[in-house]
């Protein structure tokens, strides 16, 4: 029995359109859970520039700090973000949130840059290995949801690290930890 006419015609734009954005969003992560555990975090030695405003301008920041701690010949570590607002709560102009990198041993940096310790502390971690902007939003949204289901909410501020995998063919891993009160 032949095809119908609508499933010819259906079948190419499939391939040719769907299933690339499928494939692409399942490269991304898009398809990946996020695990939740409770553990230890830190401690983290790390140097940032802190911004009040839209967390959407972090990325350019982290820019920013990679680029001084290049000219002050300090090697940066992996990329750490720190959200000290809850985006439900505070309008975007309010937002407080600092971004760099982790540091060396021993390392000291000068300004424009600041420096700080995170300590050691009992955390909750979402964890996904997803790309950096699709990261963010399903680890939250985890996060809430694992809070809701145990009558509390989100707790700021929130340690976010990005360890990439180094090769192209497969995406990093986001960590955000969150203090358990």
């Amino acid at each position: 029995m032949p095809a119908h006419p609508f499933f010819r015609h259906l079948l190419p734009f499939l391939l040719a359109f769907v299933l690339p954005l499928v494939a692409i969003y399942a490269w991304w992560g898009g398809f990946r859970s996020v695990s939740i555990e409770m553990g230890m975090g830190g401690p983290y030695v790390y140097a940032y520039l802190e911004q009040q405003g839209d967390y959407a301008k972090l990325p350019d920041l982290a820019v920013e700090v990679a680029k001084a701690l290049s000219a002050q010949g300090v090697k940066a570590g992996l990329p750490i973000t720190v959200l000290y607002s809850n985006p439900d709560l505070v309008e975007v102009g309010k937002r407080v949130g600092r971004t760099g990198y982790l540091l060396p041993p021993g390392a000291r940096v000068r300004p424009p840059l600041q420096q700080d310790i995170i300590p050691a502390r009992p955390v909750l971690i979402a964890r996904i290995q997803a790309g950096s902007l699709l990261a963010p939003g399903k680890a939250y949204a985890a996060l809430d949801a694992y809070q809701q289901a145990r009558g509390r909410g989100i707790v700021m501020p929130t340690v976010e690290i990005y360890a990439p995998s180094g090769t192209p063919l497969k995406m990093g891993v986001l960590t955000v930890e969150m203090e358990d009160r």
